[in-house]
Protein backbone atom coordinates (compact mmCIF):
# COMPACT_ATOMS: atom_id res chain seq x y z
CA UNK A 1 0.00 0.00 0.00
CA UNK A 2 2.98 2.34 -0.26
CA UNK A 3 2.89 5.34 -2.54
CA UNK A 4 5.86 6.07 -4.78
CA UNK A 5 6.69 9.68 -5.54
CA UNK A 6 9.40 10.93 -7.83
CA UNK A 7 11.24 14.21 -7.36
CA UNK A 8 12.24 16.29 -10.38
CA UNK A 9 15.86 16.02 -11.49
CA UNK A 10 16.30 19.78 -11.52
CA UNK A 11 15.01 22.70 -9.50
CA UNK A 12 14.27 26.37 -10.01
CA UNK A 13 14.26 29.45 -7.83
CA UNK A 14 10.91 31.17 -8.25
CA UNK A 15 8.23 33.05 -6.38
CA UNK A 16 5.19 31.05 -5.30
CA UNK A 17 3.07 33.76 -6.87
CA UNK A 18 3.28 37.26 -8.26
CA UNK A 19 0.12 38.23 -6.34
CA UNK A 20 -0.69 38.05 -2.61
CA UNK A 21 -4.26 36.87 -2.62
CA UNK A 22 -5.88 33.93 -0.89
CA UNK A 23 -6.22 30.94 -3.23
CA UNK A 24 -7.55 28.27 -0.82
CA UNK A 25 -4.67 25.92 -1.74
CA UNK A 26 -4.52 24.70 1.84
CA UNK A 27 -4.15 20.91 1.63
CA UNK A 28 -1.18 19.81 3.74
CA UNK A 29 -1.00 16.24 2.38
CA UNK A 30 -1.82 16.37 -1.33
CA UNK A 31 -0.04 18.84 -3.57
CA UNK A 32 -2.08 17.74 -6.58
CA UNK A 33 -5.19 19.01 -4.80
CA UNK A 34 -3.47 22.37 -4.34
CA UNK A 35 -2.28 22.32 -7.96
CA UNK A 36 -5.84 21.77 -9.18
CA UNK A 37 -7.05 24.61 -6.96
CA UNK A 38 -4.47 26.94 -8.52
CA UNK A 39 -5.26 25.74 -12.06
CA UNK A 40 -8.90 26.70 -11.52
CA UNK A 41 -7.90 30.38 -11.20
CA UNK A 42 -8.18 32.45 -14.38
CA UNK A 43 -4.74 33.34 -15.72
CA UNK A 44 -2.96 31.07 -13.23
CA UNK A 45 -0.05 30.44 -15.61
CA UNK A 46 1.13 34.04 -15.41
CA UNK A 47 0.49 34.53 -11.67
CA UNK A 48 1.54 31.29 -9.95
CA UNK A 49 5.08 30.82 -11.21
CA UNK A 50 6.16 27.91 -9.00
CA UNK A 51 3.05 25.96 -9.98
CA UNK A 52 3.53 26.78 -13.67
CA UNK A 53 7.14 25.54 -13.54
CA UNK A 54 5.99 22.25 -12.02
CA UNK A 55 3.20 21.87 -14.60
CA UNK A 56 5.70 22.56 -17.38
CA UNK A 57 7.92 19.78 -16.04
CA UNK A 58 5.39 17.29 -17.35
CA UNK A 59 1.89 15.89 -17.15
CA UNK A 60 0.77 15.22 -13.56
CA UNK A 61 3.81 16.91 -11.95
CA UNK A 62 2.98 19.29 -9.12
CA UNK A 63 4.38 21.39 -6.28
CA UNK A 64 4.43 19.22 -3.14
CA UNK A 65 2.13 19.98 -0.22
CA UNK A 66 3.60 20.75 3.20
CA UNK A 67 3.76 17.13 4.44
CA UNK A 68 5.00 15.83 1.08
CA UNK A 69 7.81 18.38 1.17
CA UNK A 70 8.75 17.26 4.67
CA UNK A 71 8.90 13.64 3.46
CA UNK A 72 11.34 14.79 0.76
CA UNK A 73 13.39 16.55 3.44
CA UNK A 74 13.49 13.37 5.53
CA UNK A 75 14.63 11.32 2.53
CA UNK A 76 17.10 13.94 1.24
CA UNK A 77 20.23 11.86 1.93
CA UNK A 78 19.01 9.01 -0.28
CA UNK A 79 17.53 11.39 -2.86
CA UNK A 80 20.77 13.39 -3.06
CA UNK A 81 22.91 10.25 -3.39
CA UNK A 82 20.77 9.13 -6.33
CA UNK A 83 20.72 12.56 -7.96
CA UNK A 84 24.48 13.01 -7.53
CA UNK A 85 25.32 9.53 -8.84
CA UNK A 86 23.42 10.35 -12.01
CA UNK A 87 24.85 13.85 -12.51
CA UNK A 88 21.80 15.88 -11.46
CA UNK A 89 21.39 18.84 -9.12
CA UNK A 90 21.07 17.70 -5.51
CA UNK A 91 18.64 19.20 -3.05
CA UNK A 92 20.21 22.27 -1.50
CA UNK A 93 20.17 23.75 1.97
CA UNK A 94 17.88 26.69 1.26
CA UNK A 95 14.16 27.30 1.51
CA UNK A 96 11.82 25.17 -0.61
CA UNK A 97 8.23 26.12 -1.38
CA UNK A 98 5.36 23.88 -0.49
CA UNK A 99 2.07 24.28 -2.34
CA UNK A 100 0.27 24.83 0.97
CA UNK A 101 -0.98 28.31 1.62
CA UNK A 102 -1.08 29.65 5.17
CA UNK A 103 -4.37 30.88 6.61
CA UNK A 104 -4.21 34.10 4.62
CA UNK A 105 -1.96 35.46 1.90
CA UNK A 106 1.38 33.73 2.38
CA UNK A 107 2.64 30.16 1.96
CA UNK A 108 4.76 27.61 3.81
CA UNK A 109 8.39 26.99 2.96
CA UNK A 110 10.81 24.56 4.56
CA UNK A 111 14.41 25.55 5.26
CA UNK A 112 16.41 22.42 4.38
CA UNK A 113 19.41 23.66 6.40
CA UNK A 114 17.66 24.42 9.69
CA UNK A 115 14.68 22.02 9.34
CA UNK A 116 12.45 25.01 10.04
CA UNK A 117 9.08 25.96 8.61
CA UNK A 118 8.48 29.55 7.57
CA UNK A 119 5.41 31.41 6.46
CA UNK A 120 6.75 33.63 3.70
CA UNK A 121 5.40 36.19 1.32
CA UNK A 122 4.41 34.45 -1.91
CA UNK A 123 6.47 36.87 -3.98
CA UNK A 124 9.79 35.71 -2.43
CA UNK A 125 11.91 33.43 -4.57
CA UNK A 126 12.55 30.01 -3.03
CA UNK A 127 13.60 26.70 -4.49
CA UNK A 128 10.98 24.65 -6.30
CA UNK A 129 11.04 20.89 -6.96
CA UNK A 130 8.24 19.18 -8.82
CA UNK A 131 6.92 15.79 -7.73
CA UNK A 132 4.76 13.13 -9.32
CA UNK A 133 2.89 10.24 -7.74
CA UNK A 134 3.15 6.89 -9.49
Amino acid sequence: DSVIKLVSLVEASLPWSSVRVETYAKDVDNGMTNMNTIKSIDGWESKYLAFKWCADYGTDWYLPAKNELYAIYEARVVINATLSANGYTTLGTGDYWSSTEDPDYDAYSLDFFRESWYIESKNYSNYVRAVITL
